[in-house]
């Protein structure tokens, strides 16, 4: 594949081809007020040192230059916690037709006119803080019912589902389902190669029970669950590794997607893909992945396979 990522090995600074990238998600800063128990981030073999620093105008220089040479639509601001630097990450929204801001909401919900905010809550507030932090889930809570209505936001729950909180996505749902909010969306944790967190499922047969349970949820609340029950599908055990393959191969987003991490020297640095160098892509659970290879089949629009 032209200009294909290579494993634990970055391209020069700022310089990652020619190719178009739909999509590219940036992540901001290495700084966090939590230390989520499944966050990819600040695995051991990724760009993560709190020493690399761009500052606000290099960064939205930076970004304006990488939009422009390879043509990205949707761009994802996440970090460590974006809303850590809101001002840069509020002028970065509009430089791209459609944005996503990732954040864990304790900082509160930014108004973002015609993009989305995706907020981080992982189950129901008993499996939650364990995860994210005591008090976090009310936290995020009133966030989501202090901020600005009514101003074309949409804003996104989603549930990073792991083993350590796999027996909570009902009562999760249930539990926000009446917020103000524009849906829920799962995703499964991607484990590393040796993975020894216990997070994961050994074997994707163990885990077909726990898609066969996001498909239950979404054919009860289907404007709710904002899922494809076709892509779902695509995570069973039978047919997953068509869409990722050992080695990621199979996968839809490795040339599709540009993951753009804070490297040495206040540079920007391209890791394998979007969850790091060291992922285990035969146990692949990013939604973003299968959703891609179902739109791909559909014949969509690559820049919109976020949805």
């Amino acid at each position: 594949m032209v200009d294909a990522p290579i494993r634990n090995r970055a391209a020069a600074p700022t310089d990652f081809g020619s190719r178009d990238y739909p999509a590219a998600l940036v992540n901001v800063t290495n700084a966090c007020n939590l230390r989520c128990t499944h966050c990819f981030v600040f695995r051991d073999d990724n760009p993560n040192a709190p020493s690399d620093k761009m500052d606000d105008a290099t960064m939205l220089a930076r970004l304006a230059e990488l939009r422009d040479k390879h043509n990205i639509k949707s761009m994802y601001f996440m970090g460590g916690e974006p809303m850590i630097r809101k001002d840069l990450v509020l002028k970065g929204v509009d430089m791209f037709e459609r944005s996503t801001i990732v954040t864990n909401g304790t900082y509160g919900i930014p108004s973002v006119p015609g993009h989305v905010v995706s907020l981080s809550l992982d189950g129901p507030e008993h499996l939650n803080d364990p995860i994210r932090g005591d008090g976090v889930f009310a936290k995020v809570k009133d966030s989501v019912f202090e901020r600005k209505m009514g101003d074309a936001t949409t804003v996104i729950v989603q549930m990073v589902v792991t083993r350590q909180n796999e027996s909570g996505i009902e009562e999760f749902v249930e539990q926000v389902k009446d917020w103000p909010i524009d849906g829920i969306t799962f995703t499964l944790y991607v484990p590393t190669r040796d993975d020894d967190t216990g997070l994961d499922w050994l074997d994707l047969a163990d885990r077909d029970v726990v898609v066969d349970r996001l498909i239950a949820v979404k054919r009860t609340y289907p404007r709710l669950i904002k899922a494809h029950i076709p892509t779902l599908e695509m995570m069973k055990s039978d047919v997953a590794l068509e869409h990722t393959g050992q080695e990621g191969e199979n996968c839809p987003l490795l040339g599709t997607a540009l993951p753009l991490y804070m490297g040495d020297g206040g540079e920007f640095e391209r890791t394998f893909c979007c969850y790091g160098n060291d992922v285990d892509c035969a146990r692949c659970g990013s939604y973003l992945v299968f959703n891609a290879a179902y739109h791909i089949r559909e014949g969509h629009d690559p820049s919109r396979w976020g949805g």
